[in-house]
């Protein structure tokens, strides 16, 4: 336990312990309230193909919920990297934001904010040592989209 913990900053610990306590915030009342529209769950579809479109283009072992860089890490710029430099962040937050609207509770609403100020600040961090690591990771920024192509 203590290798695994001074692995990495603790800032990172609780970017990391901040996400997943919003996730489970978004998805704490599921299925007892459900006071908004069943429409609003295409967003958890959406994240969903999207999330796992994502994995099918990771290399086993390129993947963390930390920010930090892997040592074997490569720079992918492919599939949905093409037009997003961070689509399983925004995979999180399509299918949090469904659940959110879905649910229609203030609890939920606390989780998606707090999914989301995490994320962006794993992903402010990710770029800074992106641009260290690679590179070209500049002109892939120029390229493409931090969370939604054409708009972030």
């Amino acid at each position: 336990m203590k290798n695994f913990l001074a692995h990495y900053p603790i800032s990172s610990h609780l970017l990391v312990i901040i996400q997943m306590t919003g996730i489970a915030f978004c998805c704490y009342p599921v299925g007892l309230l459900n006071a908004g529209k069943i429409y609003w769950l295409i967003f958890c579809v959406f994240g969903a193909i999207l999330g796992i479109h994502t994995l099918c283009y990771n290399k086993i072992g390129n993947f963390s919920v930390y920010p930090e860089i892997k040592h074997q890490a490569t720079l992918i710029t492919t599939g949905p990297y093409r037009y997003i430099r961070h689509p399983m962040y925004t995979s999180l937050i399509a299918m949090m934001l469904g659940i959110t609207l879905y649910n229609f509770h203030w609890v939920n609403a606390v989780g998606l904010v707090m999914v989301m100020s995490s994320v962006i600040k794993k992903a402010n961090k990710e770029e800074k040592l992106l641009l260290m690591r690679f590179v070209e990771y500049l002109n892939y920024q120029r390229k493409s989209y931090r969370f939604l192509p054409y708009i972030y």
